[in-house]
C-alpha cells in the first residue's frame, strides 16, 4: 500500500503546477503553431489551414488569459504564505520583470493579431510578422521565465529567505545561459508545442457546432493537428528519456530499484504512448471526428503524464 501512495501523494502535490505548466506552455505554443499554419496556408494555397490557424490564434488568447488568472491567483497566495517572496515580484531589480516585460509584449502583438485577421487577409505578410514577433515574444518569455528560476535557486541556495540580487534586472539576461539551460528552454519549447496541438484538438471539437466549417474542414483539420500533437510529444519523450538516463549514468540501478520513481516513470509513460496512439489513429483515419473522445481526453492525458514525470523526478532527486 505504502509503494502506491507515496506516488499518489508526489502526484496530488505536483498536480496544481502542472496544470499552471500546461497552461502557461500551451499559450506560448499556440501562437507558434498558428504562425507556421499561415505561413503554411499561403505556401499551398489551401484555405482551411488558414482557418485552423484563425481557431488556434483565438485558442491563444484565451490560454493567455487562463494564464494571468493561474499567475495572479499563484502570485498571492504564494506571497500571504511567504512574505519575503513580495519583493521577488514587485523589485525593479527583480529578474520577474523581464517575464513581465515579454509577456505583455507578446500579448500587444498578439491581441491585433488575432482581432485583426480578416481585414488583414489582403497583407498577409504584415500579418504573418506580427504573429510571428507574437511567438518570438513567447518563446523569450521562456528564456526570461528560465533565467529567473536560475537566479531564485541560487540565491535560494544561498540563504533560506532569498533576497532579490542588488543588480539590475537586465543583467542577468546578457549572458548566455549554460548548457542545462538551454537544454531546459528547449525541453519547455518542445512542450509548448505539444501542449497547445494537444489542447488544439480539444477546442476544435467543442467549437465544432459553434465554428461549423462544414465536415470538410474537420476532416482535414483534425488530422493536421494531431499530427502537430504527436511529433513533439515523441520528441518530448525521447528527450526527458535521455535526460534521465544522462543524470543516472553513475547510479543506474536507482531507476529499477526505487519504487516511487519506477511507477511515477512508467505512469507518465504510459499516459504519453496513449496520446501517441490516439493521435497517429486520429491523423490516419479517414473519419477523425469518430475519435473525439480522444480528442478530448488527451489534454488531461498530457497532464497525468507530466506530473507523474515531475513525481518521478523529484523523488530521484532526493534520493540522489
Amino acid at each position: 500500500m505504502n509503494t502506491l501512495m507515496e506516488p499518489l501523494r508526489l502526484t496530488s502535490h505536483l498536480l496544481p503546477k502542472a496544470v499552471g505548466d500546461f497552461i502557461a506552455l500551451s499559450a506560448i505554443g499556440a501562437p507558434i503553431l498558428a504562425v507556421i499554419l499561415e505561413i503554411t496556408a499561403k505556401a499551398k494555397n489551401k484555405i482551411f489551414y488558414d482557418k485552423l490557424a484563425k481557431q488556434i490564434a483565438s485558442l491563444s488568447l484565451i490560454m493567455y488569459v487562463l494564464f494571468l488568472i493561474c499567475a495572479a491567483g499563484a502570485a498571492t497566495y504564494f506571497t500571504r504564505q511567504f512574505d519575503w517572496l513580495t519583493e521577488w515580484f514587485i523589485s525593479t531589480s527583480s529578474p520577474l520583470l523581464m517575464v513581465y516585460i515579454t509577456v505583455a509584449f507578446t500579448l500587444a502583438l498578439l491581441i491585433p493579431y488575432t482581432m485583426f485577421w480578416k481585414s488583414m487577409k489582403k497583407n498577409k505578410p504584415l500579418h504573418i510578422l506580427l504573429g510571428a514577433c507574437a511567438a518570438l515574444g513567447g518563446i523569450a518569455s521562456i528564456h526570461a521565465a528560465t533565467m529567473t528560476m536560475k537566479v531564485f535557486f541560487m540565491q535560494q541556495a544561498a540563504a533560506p529567505f532569498p533576497k532579490v540580487p542588488d543588480l539590475p534586472f537586465i543583467d542577468h539576461f546578457l549572458v548566455l545561459p549554460e548548457a542545462a539551460g538551454l537544454c531546459l528552454a528547449g525541453l519547455y519549447l518542445i512542450m509548448a508545442l505539444s501542449f497547445a496541438a494537444s489542447i488544439g484538438g480539444l477546442y476544435l471539437v467543442l467549437r465544432r457546432n459553434k465554428d461549423d466549417f462544414g465536415r470538410d474542414y474537420y476532416k482535414f483539420s483534425l488530422p493536421v493537428i494531431a499530427k502537430w500533437a504527436f511529433i513533439p510529444t515523441f520528441a518530448q519523450l525521447v528527450a526527458v528519456a535521455a535526460v534521465i538516463i544522462y543524470l543516472c549514468e553513475p547510479a543506474k540501478e536507482l531507476l529499477f530499484s526505487n519504487n516511487t520513481t519506477a511507477i511515477c516513470f512508467g505512469i507518465s509513460i504510459f499516459f504519453t504512448i496513449l496520446n501517441c496512439a490516439i493521435w497517429i489513429v486520429t491523423w490516419k483515419s479517414a473519419t477523425p471526428m469518430r475519435h473525439k473522445i480522444g480528442l478530448t481526453l488527451a489534454p488531461f492525458f498530457t497532464i497525468i503524464a507530466h506530473t507523474t514525470v515531475m513525481a518521478g523526478a523529484m523523488n530521484l532527486f532526493l534520493t540522489i
